[in-house]
């Protein structure tokens, strides 16, 4: 990868299975999943990557950054940039996550 990527380390669901995979020159997907549900973490250099319409809210988390969410068709996302990287994570499950969970993942990069 042509950039430095943190991993997260607060999952919060059971994972079964975990893998990573680089999607396109610069951009790496880990995937998380359990038996009902799955955490997709993305990280790409290519700022602004995310064909989102429009995000629901934006969110700013206990160190200044900004975050973006967004929920649709049973998905949930969050994004944010940190170190010139820009994250996303997907959930999909077949309860929703607290938004709090989210954050807590977001903030747990390191």
């Amino acid at each position: 990868m042509p950039f430095k990527v943190e991993n997260i380390t607060y999952i919060p669901i059971n994972v079964e299975k975990q893998y990573a995979k680089v999607s396109s020159f610069n951009r790496l997907k880990t995937v998380y999943e359990s038996q009902n549900e799955s955490i997709t973490v993305w990280a790409t250099s290519k700022i602004g990557w995310n064909k989102v319409a429009g995000w629901d809210e934006s969110i700013t988390l206990s160190d200044g950054t900004t975050a973006y969410y967004n929920s649709v068709d049973n998905v949930q996302m969050i994004s944010w940039r940190k170190n010139k990287v820009e994250y996303a994570i997907d959930y999909k499950g077949t309860k929703a996550m607290p938004k709090e969970e989210l954050i807590k993942m977001v903030l747990s990069l390191n």
